[in-house]
């Protein structure tokens, strides 16, 4: 059957088909314009969708490069770091802190041990500051906890000081009396020495059951000879029987003896508010967790999965870099080395000994400078065998330092060959969804050039059609 033909549906197809084509140039256009295949999800859903899944898995991949590339910076920092230490203590190099230690053994370099050990116990804070080394804000070796210096030194203070300007102040005090090395008429405790009461100096021998005996010799004379009267007695201030000696010095020296000058005081090493060679069960647990437990994951790409809400630890990467862990570790040790003199005899000493390259070279640099500035005698027989045990524990440490260097070196190898694959995934994802949003130039030129020719075409034919249909129309 013959449709039948009107003006009115010819008039309905020819605006039809004009639209259409009118369309087809404007998306064609667009196409020219913006370069893309599709501007929205309706125009091409599959398409869409799968650009869609390309894009996510090219943000994911670039927030895992960016993550990667900060830590491999970090690690860059960390392993110079580690290289300088490691360098300064090489047992087999010149110019450095194991020269200074074979030279303060050698008995022909002795008249120089002062200066090795203000050397020694230079570098040790030198290591300890190095350690201390940032990236950007954050502290490298601090651990999880980035905004906080980790290594810090702290004076030795005497727990027995008592400080007599606060115990004056109180006579209810238990330090009142210990603080004052003197008494003053009536008994009133001072520390000058020029308020004392005078009294005659006692004879300590005398038997004081029987004062004024028979030839009991009471005092002392200027000459610290017995004399029996009074009068010839040496005169002496009025020392105070309960003063603690003690409780005078406000710190300690390395021999455990006080000081007031805080320059001469030992000086203890603390990380993370912890003091590294404690051996107290409290600070050993914070010092384990440290450089055993305590974590901080990033995920750089190594596929991120957890396990019962735990994450896998071989699935990211552990960026809390423990700085006393690279120090060789933490705690003491009680070390035994059998010594042998000129003649061949042996003996054996043992000493009690820090585990971190900087408590050993710190101790060293200390026991050199206490001895003699002339002759470089040793202060004792002690120190002399307890730095004979530390040399030793020095070469066992630093080989620990430098295996331990050796493994941030291949962390920091491999993350940046991470960073390498990353960049690679990441570009190749970039390509793929480019090449399926983003139309290609001469394609689409030639497109929108004939969707044009097909909408002037449609025009041209509009124009016989209306013409022809108002004639009929007006004859009709």
């Amino acid at each position: 059957m013959i449709p039948r033909m009107t003006t009115i549906g010819t008039l309905k197809g020819y605006r039809y088909n004009l639209n259409r084509s009118g369309f087809n140039m404007s998306n064609s256009m667009n196409k020219v314009l913006t370069g893309r295949n599709f501007n929205t999800y309706a125009e091409d859903p599959a398409l869409a969708t799968r650009c869609f899944q390309l894009r996510r898995s090219y943000l994911r991949t670039s927030s895992q490069l960016t993550v990667n590339e900060s830590v491999a910076r970090k690690y860059d920092v960390a392993w110079k770091a580690s290289a300088e230490i490691s360098l300064d203590i090489d047992t087999v190099s010149n110019d450095n802190t194991f020269t200074s230690l074979l030279r303060g053994i050698s008995d022909s370099t002795a008249s120089g041990r002062n200066a090795l050990g203000q050397s020694m116990v230079a570098k040790a804070k030198n290591i300890a500051q190095i350690m201390n080394g940032r990236y950007g804000e954050n502290y490298i070796f601090s651990g999880a906890d980035t905004l906080n210096v980790p290594f810090t030194w702290e004076t030795r203070t005497n727990p027995d000081y008592i400080d007599p300007a606060l115990a004056a102040k109180d006579p209810t005090n238990p330090d009142y009396a210990a603080a004052f090395q003197y008494l003053g008429v009536g008994g009133v405790p001072t520390n000058n020495i020029d308020e004392a009461e005078r009294v005659a100096k006692i004879n300590p021998d005398a038997d004081l059951t029987q004062p004024n005996g028979p030839g009991n010799e009471y005092y002392l004379n200027v000459n610290g000879e017995p004399v029996e009267d009074a009068a010839d007695a040496e005169i002496v201030p009025n020392e105070n029987p309960a003063y603690n000696e003690n409780s005078a010095y406000k710190y300690l020296k390395i021999d455990g003896t006080g000081t007031n000058d805080e320059k001469r005081a030992d000086m203890t090493l603390y990380y993370r508010g912890v003091p590294v060679d404690s051996m107290d069960p409290a600070d050993q647990e914070k010092l384990r967790y440290f450089t055993q437990d305590e974590k901080k994951y990033v995920d750089i790409g190594l596929g991120y999965k957890e396990v019962d809400g735990e994450v896998v630890g071989s699935s990211v990467s552990n960026v809390a870099l423990q700085g006393i862990y690279y120090l060789g570790g933490y705690g003491t040790t009680e070390k035994e080395i059998t010594l042998t003199d000129a003649d061949g005899n042996s003996r054996t000493v043992k000493a009690e000994v820090p585990n971190n390259i900087v408590s050993v070279t710190y101790r060293m640099g200390q026991i050199l400078q206490n001895c003699d500035a002339d002759s470089g005698k040793f202060a004792s027989d002690a120190e002399r065998d307890e730095f004979m045990v530390l040399a030793h524990q020095f070469e066992d440490v630093s080989s620990k330092v430098k295996q331990r260097y050796a493994e941030l070196d291949t962390e920091a190898s491999f993350l940046h060959d991470n960073v390498d694959q990353l960049t690679d995934t990441a570009e190749s994802l970039e390509q793929q969804f480019l090449a399926l949003e983003d139309a290609d130039p001469a394609a689409a030129i030639s497109e929108y050039m004939f969707a044009k020719y097909c909408y002037d075409t449609a025009l041209k034919v509009g124009n016989s059609v209306l013409s022809q249909s108002l004639m009929d129309y007006m004859n009709f």
